[in-house]
């Protein structure tokens, strides 16, 4: 039932009861019938009004119940929030605050008092709060800082602070709401990441190393820096990230070996550890020692990754070691060829100028004996081997040191050795060329000393009729001999020929840094083919 037009559902019940009152003292001055008729009109309104404010009562009832209910879901929310929470009134002062809040703080709601939040943060960082808390005031959006804070038993943390200043109505003042995390944990991790990035960077320019790492869905090749440089200064386009394009930077020689790796890691979880050259951009030579393994991260692709060592300086200096190692052995065996030499030497000079000479004056003074007279068999027979001593004597003192080598040089030394060693049974051919400008008198030596190992042991091994020596000096001297012997399998016997002279070749060619080849077969002869360099 609607009211009328004169009342409105907004009335008061005590201007309903002034209605009806005046209309009870009208009822004396009108008719009782029209004033009867107001009456009944008037408690009809108040009938309705009752009605309605009675179900408003149920509904502000039933509004009042939720909002208890909300704010006790929000009173527990608030109070078990793991995030510190405060509400500070326009003097900075601490009006509520939840549990979180109060653990952070490590004090109780007494202790928090009539304090201001900033009395919690040291001393340094009061000037970053103030910019904060003014920040609130005048831009009335959300603000953030961080700071550290003081609790109320002296701990100190590290805060993440938000805020936001909120007004509740006209001319009151604003509220502001400030939550407060403490990322201590964070901060250390942080700290303790750069610390361990900053080391390991140390560590990588220390070891000139970079990072690199290899996707193995896109098969893209991410290096740093550092690794750009070590591969060639590759910047910009000139590396397109493509494992190919990686393979392609590395020695052509070495690119199936570093694949070959790469492959066997990625499908067998082996780790990665290779030595290769690459070309550089200015089309030099380096050295790199590549390093990684797969890594399996949960949710995550697998990839390789690993490190690049620049190792062009180290390769160097063990090249220069090994070369300093070489010539010292070489100096060494230098001097212990000069004192073989000189000792030979002093011992071929005996032999010529005390035996020789004592085998020619006996032979001289048994011809004095029977001058004018013939010799009997015994005379003839001693004669005889006197002259045969002679010739040993000879043979000896040249194959020790040959004189005509210092005086007649190699060539010539070689040919006499040629027909001394000839035999009916075993012919030497020899050939020199190149040797019109002599080499230094310790090189001829040891390539007489070569030639003349090789031919006794053709002379005892090999069984040849028939053997061809040539020498050639050029940019290099090439020693040449071969034979028409029984041959043998080289590799096979290797370690026990070596005993029988080749140790001692050997020895001689790596003092000039050349090379021996032997080349043999049963049957078939042996041909041995040396190249010394000086």
């Amino acid at each position: 039932m609607k009211p009328k037009s004169g009342i409105s559902n907004n009335m008061l019940p005590g201007r309903l009861r002034d209605m009806a009152e005046r209309a009870v003292d009208n009822a004396g001055e009108n008719n009782a019938t029209g004033a009867e008729q107001d009456v009944q009109a008037i408690l009809q309104e108040l009938q309705v009004h009752q009605i309605e404010l009675e179900m408003q009562n149920d509904e502000l009832k039933l509004a009042n119940e939720e909002l208890e209910l909300q704010q006790l879901r929000f009173s527990s929310i608030y109070n078990l929030a793991p995030i510190g929470y405060f509400i500070l009134n326009s003097s900075g002062v601490v009006t509520d605050v939840n549990n979180a809040g109060l653990t952070l703080l490590e004090t109780g709601k007494m202790g928090l008092a009539s304090k201001r939040l900033i009395q919690f943060v040291v001393p340094v960082h009061t000037d970053v709060f103030y910019r904060f808390y003014h920040e609130m005031s005048i831009r009335r959006a959300r603000e953030s800082c961080q700071l550290t804070m003081r609790s109320q038993t002296g701990r100190e943390f590290h805060a993440q602070i938000e805020g936001i200043a909120i007004k509740a109505a006209l001319g009151e003042q604003p509220q502001y709401y400030v939550a407060i995390i403490d990322i201590s944990e964070s901060i250390e991790a942080r700290r303790a990441l750069a610390e361990t990035k900053d080391r390991l960077q140390l560590s990588l320019e220390a070891s000139a190393a970079g990072t690199w790492e290899l996707d193995l869905e896109t098969m893209e090749f991410y290096l740093d820096e550092f690794n750009r440089n070590i591969l060639g200064g590759m910047h910009g386009n000139g590396f397109d990230r493509g494992y190919k394009n990686f393979i392609n930077i590395l020695h052509p020689e070495d690119r199936e070996m570093v694949d070959h790796c790469f492959r066997n890691s990625i499908n067998f979880d082996k780790e990665i550890d290779v030595v290769t050259r690459i070309m550089n951009a200015e089309g030099g030579l380096s050295y790199a020692s590549i390093r990684g393994h797969v890594i399996h991260e949960a949710g995550n692709v697998k990839r390789l990754a690993g490190i690049i060592i620049d190792i062009t300086e180290k390769r160097r200096i063990e090249e220069e070691t090994i070369k300093l190692k070489r010539n010292q052995q070489n100096e060494i065996s230098l001097a212990t060829l000069t004192a073989e030499e000189n000792e030979r030497r002093r011992i071929s000079d005996s032999l010529h100028d005390s035996v020789s000479q004592l085998l020619y004056g006996i032979k001289i003074k048994l011809g004095l004996l029977n001058s004018g007279r013939p010799l009997n068999n015994e005379q003839q027979d001693i004669n005889l081997l006197i002259d045969q001593a002679i010739a040993e004597t000879r043979n000896i003192s040249f194959e020790l040191a040959p004189s005509i080598l210092t005086d007649f040089g190699l060539p010539a030394t070689i040919e006499e050795l040629a027909k001394r060693l000839s035999s009916s049974k075993m012919h030497i051919q020899t050939r020199a060329t190149g040797f019109h400008q002599r080499p230094d008198i310790v090189l001829e030596t040891s390539i007489f000393r070569i030639i003349q190992e090789l031919l006794n042991n053709c002379m005892k091994h090999s069984g040849a009729s028939q053997v061809k020596i040539e020498i050639k000096k050029n940019k290099h001297i090439e020693i040449h001999v071969k034979d028409n012997g029984v041959g043998f399998r080289y590799k096979e016997n290797e370690r026990a020929v070596s005993g029988s002279g080749l140790s001692s070749i050997k020895n001689r060619v790596n003092l000039y840094n050349g090379k021996l080849d032997v080349q043999s077969a049963p049957g078939k002869g042996t041909a041995v083919n040396i190249t010394l360099n000086f």
